[in-house]
């Protein structure tokens, strides 16, 4: 009977181990797709340079082009990106619009390159479902957009993308800036963008930290950096621990220390890309990832957000 009764507790003892070990394996299983679950895509803004500059080879954009080809792979992982909501610089428009086509052919928004410059290809997919839940997601934060199926991606999108993605396996859905170039819309736009991140949805922004075509043509032999008070302005907004001084950072930008010098009135549309992925940023401070003097003269950074 002694010995019935120990047999009895070591297989009751056996067992409760093995629901425990069957418990922990399943807890550790639903973790581990919770995680998966959880990814946060970034909200990453990039300088796309001058027109086809970066893909010909220029020597004076060959920094921006080592970045864009391998530094952004350095900081986002591609294969975990579901799809990119790319804001670009040269569209703009007096409410927000957003590219819905399957397919859309490239727009060579730039004149005077060399023909081969005309001829580039990329057939990264369109996304009609993403473009719509963007328009529906906007709708309900109070801002007006319209969708647009046939207007071609610009060199605000197939420049970067040609580097940062060159096999063109992922969904991208344009989204244009505000011709009125208010920054509080701006910023108000990418908030109304930031939870798609949760669904492992990128947002990059493409456009420049300076922008200023007059010293692009005559300014270059200058040799000195004319925009370092500028972008310390911008590095200190954009790394902000404190999400509200960011906001009010970007919204009051105009009254910044250089600020006109680096994108004169009415000529801040390659601005507009990164106040809205500033918006989109979340809670946690961004990070500096690109920082270089074009022509030892005109200083443009690059900054991402990688959390929630």
């Amino acid at each position: 009977m002694l010995v019935l009764n120990t047999l009895s507790i070591l297989l009751q003892v056996a067992f409760i181990v093995f629901m425990s070990l069957v418990s922990m394996n399943i807890i550790r299983q639903f973790s581990g797709a919770a995680r998966k679950m959880a990814l946060i895509a970034p909200a990453l803004f990039v300088n796309h340079g001058g027109g086809p500059l970066p893909l010909l080879g220029d020597k004076d954009h060959q920094e921006l082009t080592n970045f864009l080809r391998d530094g952004v792979k350095k900081h986002v992982n591609l294969k975990e990106i579901k799809a990119i909501i790319l804001v670009t610089a040269h569209w703009e428009e007096d409410v927000v619009t957003i590219s819905s086509g399957e397919h859309h052919n490239l727009y060579f928004d730039y004149y005077g390159f060399p023909p081969e410059s005309y001829k580039y290809k990329y057939d990264a997919p369109g996304d009609p479902d993403l473009a719509k839940r963007i328009h529906e997601a906007l709708k309900i934060n109070g801002i007006k957009s319209k969708l647009d199926p046939k207007r071609g991606w610009d060199h605000g999108v197939f420049v970067p993308m040609m580097l940062i993605n060159p096999s063109a396996d992922i969904p991208i859905v344009q989204v244009s800036v505000l011709s009125n170039q208010d920054p509080e819309e701006h910023y108000n736009l990418g908030e109304a963008l930031q939870p798609f991140r949760k669904e492992g949805i990128a947002i990059i922004g493409s456009g420049m930290s300076y922008h200023n075509m007059r010293e692009f043509m005559y300014g270059r032999e200058r040799r000195e950096v004319v925009n370092a008070e500028f972008d310390n302005y911008l590095y200190q907004v954009c790394t902000s621990e404190e999400p509200k001084e960011r906001k009010r950072g970007f919204i009051s930008w105009r009254h910044a220390n250089g600020a006109t010098a680096a994108h004169p009135i009415r000529a801040a549309e390659h601005f507009m890309p990164l106040v809205v992925v500033a918006g989109a940023g979340g809670s946690k401070p961004g990070e500096r990832i690109f920082n270089w003097d074009m022509s030892a003269t005109f200083r443009l950074s690059g900054f991402i957000w990688k959390d929630e």
